[in-house]
């Protein structure tokens, strides 16, 4: 039983034994293989070293646009341009209503408006465009370009109640 594979260790092929000549052909396929593996994982490291120089450039925009975020909602221009276009200002300490008088005020205060009737006063400022704004006019020493208002929306007619003609 032992004999037929016995004799395949010791089978010549050209005066080489035939299991020599197959330990020969992996161990070259084996390094050939090596080869090609540190080839693919050069041209892998190379791309890594390209996406993290692209994650960093990435970041540091998203730095630079944090920066502006902070720099556009600082609450200092924020209350200029309240108060430059918007007309608001800041509510007075002395302005207080006690409750028994809410119901009043609330009476007198309320009117009816139409759902998507919007009301700009004819000389209420616009709004500045993108880059006119308080803030970089005043760094630049110029004013902002007058824009057009857009007109309101006309308000929809009241839908019919259920059953009228």
């Amino acid at each position: 039983m032992m004999q037929p594979f016995i004799r395949i260790f010791e089978q010549r092929v050209r005066g080489v034994r035939l299991i020599e000549a197959v330990g020969i052909l992996l161990a070259v396929g084996m390094i050939f293989w090596v080869c090609l593996s540190k080839a693919r994982e050069d041209g892998d490291v190379k791309q890594l070293t390209d996406l993290d120089s692209q994650i960093t450039e990435q970041q540091s925009q998203v730095d630079a646009l944090k920066v502006r975020v902070a720099e556009l909602e600082r609450p200092a221009r924020l209350e200029q341009l309240a108060v430059a276009y918007l007309g608001m200002k800041p509510v007075s300490p002395t302005h207080e209503a006690h409750i028994d008088s809410l119901a009043e005020i609330s009476q007198q205060t309320s009117k009816p408006v139409a759902a998507n009737a919007i009301v700009i006063p004819a000389n209420a400022p616009v709004a500045p465009a993108a880059g006119n704004d308080l803030i970089s006019t005043q760094a630049t020493g110029t004013t902002p370009a007058p824009t057009t208002p857009v007109p309101p929306a006309a308000p929809k007619p009241a839908p019919k109640p259920a059953g009228a003609l």
